[in-house]
């Protein structure tokens, strides 16, 4: 029997990895070959839903010793259903670790929470969406700003991607694709009001004149109010979503919807199906059988929960592996970073043998090891070279190899699966 791993990997990179090709030297946006750092910043302040004002902070992820000059963000939101919710989030910070650490910026962001007088009506809950969807358009304007003035974070605004987990999702999608003027359905009467009351899309909360443009959107089960918002053109769109999501649902439910106002949304499988009809580039992967956010419940990091998250950044790193340009343009002066381990290793998984791929200039040792710490075999990848590993050599089952220096003075670990 195929073990849980394989189920939820093996379509996704079967594709991706049969089309991956290199865009920066190094493994740069692939490998982890970097450390990271973090530091944060208030890059807003606007008046909340009982009309105080908050301060609004977002926690920035950068590449150590990275000396890129021209480098891609990823802006993320936290779940919590727009009552709840911090930065902190264990799924946002998982996503910004490894992220930072493959050459990406990555800021998670403030939000602002809560409904006028408690009450959950359409129009409080619409209105919370799109003060959340203001308070990212200001973090997004924050780097553009930066950008054109002290360039502290280095970005390249044309590469800039946006999204989050549940609802940071609906955030990023409704920043996307929200049109005023394209509608399948009545626009309901409350809507254009609620959104004058707040000041309209683009809002007021922080660094106004500058841009909000936006390369592509990471969809972490979220959810839209209309699918015919998303045109050719529009943002690119990476993501996932559980097939039986019980909290936000995979599929349109017309009879649930009917006495469920607040249900009239479309998720991760209409937004597929609808992708896949128009000429606009994106990869909705469906966990089939996996209730809400299964990457972060019941329990962070620990199986299975740990083994969708593990799919999740792979889905997400291959995506935008092959949609991010590699400006290597450096600073001048300024030598790169020394590089971690840098390998790549696919097909993964396989189900006859896969590659290790070495970027690294001295010979590297590989250990084998089975998933109950035994070592099963020891092989040399050359230099700036590759090591086949079979299927037929270990079987089928989940594997660690540890790669080290001759030296053993550095390391690092890769999981494979052959099925």
């Amino acid at each position: 029997m195929r073990n849980l791993y394989s189920l939820l990997c093996l379509s996704v990179f079967v594709f991706f990895f049969s089309n991956l090709q290199s865009q920066c030297s190094n493994g740069r946006y692939y490998d982890k070959i970097f450390s990271q750092s973090s530091s944060t910043v208030t890059f807003g302040n606007a008046m909340n839903f009982d009309s105080t004002f908050v301060d609004l902070k977002m926690d920035i992820y950068q590449p150590t010793g990275d000396n890129f000059l021209h480098r891609p963000l990823i802006v993320l939101a936290f779940p919590g259903s727009f009552t709840a919710g911090t930065r902190l989030s264990p799924d946002i910070i998982t996503m910004c670790d490894n992220f930072s650490r493959r050459g990406y910026v990555c800021a998670s962001i403030d939000y602002r929470l809560g409904f006028e007088g408690g009450s959950d009506c359409d129009t409080n809950q619409f209105k919370a969406l799109m003060r959340a969807v203001q308070d990212m358009k200001a973090a997004v304007r924050f780097f553009y700003r930066d950008e054109q003035t002290t360039n502290t974070f280095r970005i390249d605004t044309n590469q800039i991607w946006i999204g989050g987990s549940s609802a940071g999702a609906f955030i990023g999608l409704n920043y996307a694709y929200g049109k005023v003027d394209t509608l399948s359905r009545s626009e309901p009467a409350w809507a254009r009001p609620a959104l004058d009351s707040l000041g309209g899309p683009e809002g007021n909360s922080g660094n106004p004149g500058y841009a909000s443009k936006v390369k592509g959107v990471i969809d972490l089960c979220g959810a839209i109010a209309d699918t015919v918002w998303m045109m050719p053109g529009d943002p690119i769109l990476v993501g996932v979503h559980g097939t039986a999501d019980a909290t936000v649902s995979c599929y349109f439910d017309s009879v649930y919807a009917s006495t469920h106002p607040e249900s009239l949304l479309f998720g991760g499988g209409d937004i597929k199906n609808r992708l896949d009809h128009i000429p606009l580039n994106h990869f909705l992967y469906l966990f089939q059988g996996a209730d809400h956010v299964p990457y972060i419940l019941p329990i962070p990091f620990i199986p299975p929960a740990s083994k969708y998250m593990d799919s999740t950044v792979w889905i997400v790193r291959d995506f935008l592996f092959q949609n991010t340009t590699c400006d290597s343009t450096q600073i001048s002066g300024v030598e790169d970073v020394a590089y971690e381990i840098s390998v790549s290793v696919f097909p993964n998984p396989s189900d006859d043998a896969t590659v290790i791929y070495s970027h690294y200039n001295n010979d590297l040792t590989a250990e084998i090891f089975s998933v109950d710490g035994k070592i099963v075999t020891k092989k040399i990848v050359p230099a700036q070279s590759s090591q086949e590993i079979s299927k037929q050599e270990l079987g089928a089952g989940i594997y660690v190899i540890r790669m080290t220096d001759l030296k053993n003075s550095i390391h690092r670990t890769e999981r494979i699966v052959f099925y």
